[in-house]
Formats: structure tokens, C-alpha cells, sequence
């Protein structure tokens, strides 16, 4: 199983070090860790909960970091042990600067599962290694944006733009979010969260916060036509890009197919989900427009309900997909 992935952070490459270099900030945003003790210099001691499709288990063993450049590269390896098979990586994560408060982070490397691990098709394995990507970046997008940095740029000349408020360790940009065909002009930190700022300040209140952690799936918009976890990126990167919210799916006051589904096929309790359920299943009745059951169930896997037990929610997006 291939661990491929790049993204850009708001934060300089030796503020990401110091969060890499932690345990406890480690052990946050590493999938599937529940628990890193260090045991000697850079090397732990680690228990996962890791769930692949019906196979879950606990897995116990080693992770070390290896062949580190402070702060520009260093390799991770892990080996755990579990009855249902070993697994058994390497990654190798590098840090580049991007410009005086970004970073980009890259991370390159091989996953290899032995016992009933083994046994799952390549579809699975690389939609495992998605999943995996996604919450690796989405943590650590967590971490820093509720971390206090001390003020340490890089050697590279300060953006014009950027306006430092009197406090020295926020920064506020003024920006223009494109959501659902209107455009707002709006000034936010550095390290405003997207779901914030879309339900906070703009009071497109339909998103919802449910988590906080990037599981549950109630703050998911429609990016660009994609649906993404909108506590898992930064306001500031979704300047220029089309926002869909929940609010702009119904057109000169006619529901949306997938608004009616759920409203004809029951698919709903208590509506907090229903949201994000919603825009999760219109990215997938885009690319795939005639889905089947599991199809529909494996889209789904990254939104929580907890009233109705799904199947009238897979019900309601067969019904849009006959709509649609």
C-alpha cells in the first residue's frame, strides 16, 4: 500500500518540526495511534486501532524516527503486531518553505500488511491509504492552527500583503470566499478554520460542527464540485475556490434532488448530519451517477449519523440519483 501526499501549511518549517518532534502531538495526528510512550531518543512504543472495512483490531509494537535533517526531513517506521496481522512502514516526510509563513510537507513512502490485512483488494487498500492521507494532514492542520508559535519566520521576505495585528502572534488577511455564487470580502486570522468562518462570520449556519477531530462529517461543503471537511482546512486556503454550503443547493425555491430523498425517503431524525451527508452525496452522484448500495455506503463512511441507522439515508441518495 502506497502513503502518498503534499499539502501547504500555514506555518514555517521549524514550527511544523516542533510539533513532529513531540509525542503527544505525534501521537495526535498519526492514524490510528492511541497511545506513544517514549521509550528511548526516538524511539516508541505504540498501540493502534486501526479498521479496515469490517477487520479491525489492536496492534501493538514500535514506531522510530529515523535519518532526521532538522528541520527539513526525517523518516518514519513503524512495526506492529496484532492476531489479525503485522504491519510493517516507512515514510519519508520532507519539509520545504513556501514563503514566510508556509511550509509545504510532503510525505512518500510503502505500507505492507501481512494475515487477514493482506487479504483486501487493491480498491480497498488504496481508498485506506486516502483515508489515511486525510486525517494525517487534517490533524496536524489542527495542531497548528491551536498552537501559540512564537514569531519565527523564515529567511524569505514577508508577503505586502499580509497585516499583523498588534498581537505578534496573530496575523489577519483580508480575503474574498466565493460561496454559493456570492462573494464575501471578509478579514480572518491566519489560523481561522474554514467551518468557522463560514458559520461564525458569514452565518451560513447549515454547516455544522460536530467533532472538532475532521470524523463526523457535518461541516462538509462542496470545494471546487468536491466535498471536503471544512474543519480540516484554513479560511485563507479557499480563497478563489467555488464553496458550496447546504444553503445553496436549492434553486428559485425548489429543492435540490438530494433535499427531497431526504425528505421523501425519511432520511433523517434530528438533521445534524444532513448537511454534510447531503454535499458528500451529491460529490458522489457526480462521479457516479447510478451508484449501488455499497458504493453509496462506502461514500458515506466519513459521516457519522447517529439516529437513523443509514438505510433510509441510502435510500434518499438512490432516489436523487433517479432525479438527477
Amino acid at each position: 500500500m502506497e502513503l502518498k501526499g503534499k499539502e501547504v501549511l500555514q506555518a514555517t518549517k521549524e514550527q511544523i518540526w516542533s510539533l513532529l518532534m513531540d509525542p503527544v502531538t505525534l501521537a495526535k495526528i498519526t492514524p490510528g495511534i492511541s497511545r506513544l510512550e517514549l521509550v528511548e531518543e526516538d524511539v516508541y512504543d505504540a498501540i493502534a486501532e486501526i479498521k479496515i472495512g469490517p477487520v479491525k483490531g489492536t496492534f501493538g509494537g514500535k514506531l522510530r524516527l529515523k535519518d532526521k535533517d532538522q528541520p527539513n526531513s526525517f523518516s518514519l517506521i513503524v512495526d506492529q503486531k496484532s492476531k489479525i496481522g503485522n504491519v510493517n512502514a516507512k515514510v519519508d516526510i520532507a519539509l520545504d518553505t513556501a514563503s514566510a509563513y508556509e511550509s509545504t510537507i510532503s510525505f512518500d513512502g510503502k505500507a505492507n500488511m501481512s494475515g487477514v490485512l493482506a487479504s483486501k483488494g487493491a480498491r480497498v487498500m488504496s481508498g485506506v491509504a486516502s483515508s489515511l492521507t486525510k486525517q494525517f494532514f487534517a490533524a496536524l492542520r489542527n495542531e497548528i492552527a491551536s498552537t501559540e508559535f512564537e514569531d519565527k519566520r523564515s529567511n524569505i521576505e514577508t508577503d505586502p500583503n499580509i497585516k499583523e495585528s498588534s498581537n505578534k502572534s496573530t496575523m489577519t488577511h483580508d480575503i474574498e470566499l466565493i460561496i454559493n455564487g456570492e462573494t464575501h470580502s471578509i478579514t480572518v486570522e491566519s489560523r481561522s478554520v474554514l467551518a468557522n468562518v463560514i458559520r461564525e462570520q458569514l452565518r451560513l449556519t447549515g454547516t455544522h460542527i460536530g467533532c472538532d477531530t475532521s470524523s463526523c462529517g457535518a461541516c462538509t461543503v462542496l470545494i471546487d464540485g468536491k466535498a471536503i471537511k471544512s474543519c480540516t482546512m484554513l479560511a485563507v486556503q479557499a480563497e478563489g475556490l467555488a464553496i458550496t454550503t447546504v444553503e445553496g443547493l436549492s434553486e428559485n425555491g425548489m429543492m435540490h434532488p438530494i433535499q427531497e430523498g431526504f425528505k421523501e425517503e425519511h432520511g433523517l431524525q434530528c438533521g445534524f448530519c444532513t448537511p454534510g451527508m447531503m454535499m458528500t452525496s451529491i460529490d458522489l452522484l457526480h462521479r457516479n451517477s447510478n451508484p449501488n448500495e455499497s458504493e453509496i455506503r462506502e461514500a458515506l463512511e466519513g459521516n457519522f449519523c447517529r439516529c437513523t441507522g443509514y438505510h433510509n439515508i441510502v435510500r434518499a441518495v438512490q432516489y436523487a440519483a433517479e432525479k438527477m
